[in-house]
């Protein structure tokens, strides 16, 4: 079931991020995304448009929008190549006409994962924070 964020969420989605950034993105160093954590919670779910994917009440995936740009996918490792991260993209692929979403270059999974849900390459960057590459990606919704 995918459903809008309450603030109750909070512990299980910054556990869900943690634990699917440090395999994702392990070219970055694990303390930096220790890190961050309190970041998330009191910096970016509060700004964010954000969507969770629960399985038997727990939330194993979530998606957080910071106006068009997808800011945040994560899904809980024992949980991912199980069409939670397609059917959240899918979800909010019905609220904005436009959407994009940054990826590290070294990440070739999200890479694959957003060219198979439809994004195509639009540029490079560097990321501030960390100095790692990041490519945009874009996608054109059905949105009405």
């Amino acid at each position: 079931m995918i459903r809008k964020y309450t603030k109750s969420d909070d512990n299980e989605i910054i556990e869900t991020w943690y634990e699917a950034s440090v395999i994702a993105h392990s070219f970055a160093p694990e303390d930096f995304w220790a890190s961050e954590k309190e970041n998330i919670r009191k910096k970016y779910l509060p700004i964010s448009e954000t969507y969770v994917a629960e399985k038997n009440g727990r939330v194993v995936g979530f998606i957080s929008l910071l106006e068009n740009l997808i800011g945040a996918l994560f899904v809980l490792p024992p949980y991912q190549r199980k069409g939670i991260g397609s059917a959240l993209v899918e979800t909010v692929k019905t609220v904005r006409k436009e959407l994009f979403v940054e990826v590290y270059k070294d990440n070739v999974n999200a890479q694959q994962f957003y060219s198979n849900c439809g994004f195509s390459f639009v540029k490079e960057k560097i990321q501030s924070e960390t100095g790692y590459t990041l490519l945009e990606m874009k996608i054109e919704t059905t949105y009405p």
